[in-house]
């Protein structure tokens, strides 16, 4: 048998027909043109190209929904929690230009399980930075103010009574006598030193925000922008804190008071800011509302831990407990939530000092702008009369014995018990206006009236411990206090979208519109500081409260629709 008998026969393949195979246009017949062109050509080519410079990064204080967190964690947590639709102006959302909305603004896709620490991230991150912060304004600062003015005070008195010859005898009596009706001795020493120091730290945290916000923003790090900034401010919160404690003279308070200001503002703003780069759009509703609850949770349990402090370990457990909240609310957070990106690839952008002041220009031809931040800064002067001076309030106004012991340890316990009732009247209240929020809006469709009418109630409210100061009026003060105020936050946020200028520039305006929280909490230390100097008691701080409330509903039933 010959080879070609033990081999088939091999067939050429047929052609194909015509029309069989398609060839794509501008794919399958594209040339190789390493090949085709000649190095001439490739360098024409290459003379013809044209260098893209990498988009620079969007500033924190422009991204609306970086301002809208930050006035949801500013305000009160009900209107976090609360399920109302507010139409936020954000020419970056995924909806606008038909992105996929489960990818975040940093580029990347989170799993379901991503997602679910990023939930827990954000809402434990809410908790552990308001725990610290409400046991040090409501009780740790005031009491250690109070403490401070008292041996201040009282000291000048018997300076005085020994200068005159008096003895022992004048110094007690002069003693006994400050506090009462008309004297303002030490009721206005409180009040001074108190609104000093909130001042301070009002001015101080208004800088700090706009310093931060930018180094944030150039920041370079393989750790990512944010991360860097949370780790360090709960370090600069903790340190200065558990110095605060220690510190005796006014001044003294006043200065760390303001470099505390720092670490939080180190530790909240970028959180904020991390809060609209890494969550997806599609869920923030959900995220928000987590963020929400644990800012409500966090404000009830930072005070009975303060409380607990005072009570069973004096004026300085407070601050160290505080200092090591803030220090594992800057680490927590970040080991919680997915590792953020790094951030070396990021361009490089100047800083300049017109860019830190462009944070404090206020829009123009605003009118209705300009109401809604004139209404917000007046509730929250209103509310702040009470908040920044109820441990003043519940101490010289609800237990007056007080006064005259030099000693704050007897009556600490009922002036704590008072407090943590309160906060616990609080919870329960804005709770209530988290329920009720979202079918109140579904039904009365505009703001205006909502908002008015949550102001009324209020004042009636305030006037409950101002006509019968007493332990039961104040905590049903809190109860519906914390609901009306819920409620007021709720839709004064819906009255801010609606009078924003332009869609276009809603983060810039939404920066300068949550600075009428500052503002609001500066009045409310002047104007409680001057009435209690002039009348020389706290209970002027009621009706104060009551007019700057009031007056807060008169500015938003005049806002245009």
């Amino acid at each position: 048998m010959t080879d070609d008998q033990q081999q088939p026969n091999e067939f050429p393949a047929p052609k194909p027909l015509p029309g069989s195979v398609y060839i794509r246009p501008g794919i399958d017949d594209r040339p190789d043109y390493d090949k085709v062109l000649s190095p001439e050509d490739k360098s024409a080519v290459a003379r013809l190209a044209v260098h893209q410079p990498r988009r620079k990064v969007e500033a924190s204080v422009t991204q609306a929904e970086t301002q809208v967190a930050q006035m949801t964690s500013e305000g009160s947590p009900a209107a976090a929690a609360a399920s109302v639709d507010t139409a936020v102006p954000d020419m970056g959302s995924a909806y606008v230009d038909m992105r996929d909305p489960v990818v975040s603004a940093d580029g990347q896709r989170p799993n379901p399980g991503q997602v679910t620490r990023l939930s827990w991230g954000f809402a434990v991150g809410a908790t552990m930075a308001i725990v610290p912060w409400a046991a040090l304004n409501l009780l740790a600062l005031p009491a250690v103010i109070a403490k401070v003015s008292w041996q201040r005070v009282s000291g000048a008195v018997a300076s005085r009574a020994a200068f005159s010859g008096g003895g022992q005898k004048l110094s007690e009596s002069l003693v006994s006598r400050i506090g009462t009706v008309g004297d303002g001795g030490v009721a206005s020493a409180w009040a001074i030193d108190l609104a000093v120091v909130v001042v301070v730290g009002v001015v101080v945290s208004l800088i700090a925000e706009a310093v931060v916000s930018a180094l944030s923003d150039r920041t370079r790090v393989a750790a990512g922008r944010r991360t860097p900034w949370i780790i360090a401010g709960g370090i600069v919160s903790a340190v200065m804190t558990l110095a605060l404690g220690l510190c005796s003279n006014v001044v003294g308070i006043a200065l760390l008071w303001g470099l505390v200001q720092v670490g939080y503002v180190m530790l909240t703003v970028p959180m904020a800011a991390a809060f609209s780069e890494r969550v997806p759009d599609k869920f923030r509703p959900r995220i928000v509302r987590a963020r929400g609850i644990g800012q409500m949770v966090g404000q009830a349990l930072g005070v009975w831990i303060g409380v607990a402090c005072v009570v069973f370990g004096g004026l300085y457990t407070p601050f160290a407990t505080a200092a090591a909240v803030f220090l594992l609310a800057g680490i927590v957070p970040v080991l919680v939530w997915p590792k953020e990106p790094s951030s070396e690839e990021q361009p490089h952008t100047a800083m300049s000092a017109h860019m830190l002041m462009e944070r404090f220009r206020a829009p123009r031809h605003a009118v209705e702008f300009w109401k809604a931040f004139a209404s917000r800064s007046l509730v929250s002067a209103g509310v702040g009369l009470t908040t920044v001076f109820l441990w003043f309030i519940a101490s010289a106004l609800i237990f007056r014995d007080w006064f005259t012991q030099g000693n704050s340890s007897p009556i600490a316990v009922p002036v704590c018990s008072l407090i943590a009732s309160m906060a616990l009247a609080t919870l329960v209240g804005s709770v209530g206006a988290a329920f009720i929020a979202g079918p109140v809006g579904e039904y009365i469709e505009d703001p205006r009236y909502l908002s008015v009418i949550s102001c009324v109630l209020y004042t009636v409210a305030l006037a409950l411990p101002m006509t019968m100061p007493s332990a039961v009026s104040m905590v049903l003060f809190a109860l519906i206090g914390g609901f009306a105020f819920g409620l007021i936050d709720t839709f004064g946020q819906l009255l801010a979208m609606g009078a924003l200028p332009d869609a276009r520039s809603a983060g810039h305006d939404l920066a300068f519109f949550n600075l009428s929280n500052s503002v609001g909490l500066a009045l409310a230390a002047i104007i409680g500081a001057v009435g209690v100097a002039v009348t020389g008691g706290f209970s002027v701080l009621f009706p104060a409260a009551i007019v700057c409330v009031l007056a807060s509903a008169v500015v938003t039933i005049s806002m245009k629709r």
